[in-house]
């Protein structure tokens, strides 16, 4: 029902992350209410998060084609603050909801220098926000309503927006933990919404009072992996592919 499902990027960093012990599970769904549309991999958030609190979901491995290579999630979200049209969903690695806002004043595809309606609570550091389709790289005036920002990261476009367009900030799943490879320099944890290692968007339900969604999310491995060993002691490299 979906047009459109992606593991982002800062998902395939959470599936790092875990291998290298570290992170939390991102079993955690989430829900939102934005008219943008086209989920892609650079997102770190929802477009316009709803106010219900994401439900943790049963988390299990499956297999597909070769050898537990799905992971499946499913979890039941309740409407339980007005009626909505649900148009949009993610998984994340925390129940906690995002620091999430709106735009003060409208602004071109071209202003390093925006205006919102709240501060991130994040007092320092560079961070992610996205807003609609793009994602910016908050580089100044954190935790202020006038923030400084370098437009249309990770691959994202940079474009116009009206007053009153939401806008949250994400995290980027711990790649920048321990080195530089991300622009991303803020913790993001657990108490200020985590990361989204996958984002859908679908055409809208509409929700009254006590209803409810059931998802079921799938992310299955299929491509081929090349892995490098260095051999110190021989000086040489080893590599072998293997079916992920």
């Amino acid at each position: 029902m979906s047009n459109n499902s992606v593991a982002t990027y800062s998902g395939r960093s959470i599936i790092w992350n875990r291998m290298k012990g570290n992170g939390t599970e991102w079993n955690n769904i989430g829900w939102g209410t934005s008219t943008t549309t086209a989920s892609a991999i650079s997102d770190v958030n929802l477009f316009a998060p709803a106010t219900e609190t994401r439900v943790a979901g049963t988390s299990t491995l499956t297999t597909t084609t070769q050898l537990g290579d799905t992971y499946k999630n499913t979890g039941t979200l309740t409407c339980l603050v007005g009626a909505k049209t649900i148009t949009e969903a993610g998984l994340f690695d925390t129940t906690t909801l995002s620091p999430t806002t709106t735009l003060a004043v409208s602004i071109t595809n071209a202003v390093t220098s925006i205006s919102l309606g709240a501060a991130s609570g994040i007092a320092s550091n560079n961070y992610y926000r996205q807003m609609g389709n793009e994602v910016m790289l908050v580089t100044g005036g954190q935790n202020t309503v006038i923030e400084t920002v370098t437009r249309g990261v990770l691959g994202s476009t940079s474009a116009a927006f009206a007053v009153s367009t939401a806008t949250t900030v994400g995290g980027d799943g711990g790649a920048g933990t321990g080195g530089a490879t991300s622009g991303q320099t803020a913790t993001i944890n657990a108490a200020k919404g985590g990361n989204m290692g996958a984002h859908a968007d679908y055409a809208g339900i509409s929700l009254s009072v006590n209803d409810s969604i059931l998802y079921t999310w799938t992310d299955q491995l299929t491509a081929l992996i090349l892995f490098a060993f260095s051999a110190a002691m021989l000086g040489t490299f080893l590599g072998f592919v293997a079916g992920a």
